[in-house]
């Protein structure tokens, strides 16, 4: 039985029946055993919930999973895009605008769907998870 806060978080976030299987067949009973038993995959679903990350932490976590595919973004505007999160320069209208029109977005999906159902893909899911755990804490994240 999950606790009052694991439970509203999953309601609130729309967790699909698998994912709450999943924590259940873990032994999960609050967020904080969530934090470190939920599957990679789980725990990455979870932290990008809209307004879970503060600003700061969304940019970290863009300039990492973006990082992990640099090599996949050949468009300038794309690439621009990545070297302003780097340095935290603002990211534009224009700037959004120009990356929608490189797709760097969709590229960045294209590659993670790619990977889908492989061993590329749990690897991925395995080294933001890893990331995300050392790089967070709990208690930092928005998950009321």
């Amino acid at each position: 039985m999950f606790d009052e806060k694991l439970q509203k978080f999953l309601n609130t976030n729309g967790a699909c029946l698998g994912g709450i299987t999943r924590l259940r067949d873990v032994g999960v009973e609050t967020l904080e055993q969530a934090w470190d038993k939920a599957s990679d995959e789980d725990l990455i679903w979870a932290v990008t919930r809209l307004g879970v990350m503060n600003p700061e932490q969304r940019r970290l976590f863009l300039v990492m999973v973006l990082s992990s595919i640099e090599d996949k973004l050949t468009d300038p505007r794309s690439l621009n895009i990545l070297t302003k999160l780097r340095t935290n320069e603002p990211i534009t209208d224009e700037d959004r605008v120009a990356a929608r029109e490189a797709d760097a977005w969709a590229a960045a999906w294209a590659a993670r769907e790619a990977a889908r159902a492989t061993d590329a893909e749990a690897r991925a899911w395995a080294a933001q998870a890893k990331w995300v755990r050392e790089n967070f804490n709990l208690c930092d994240l928005h998950t009321n």
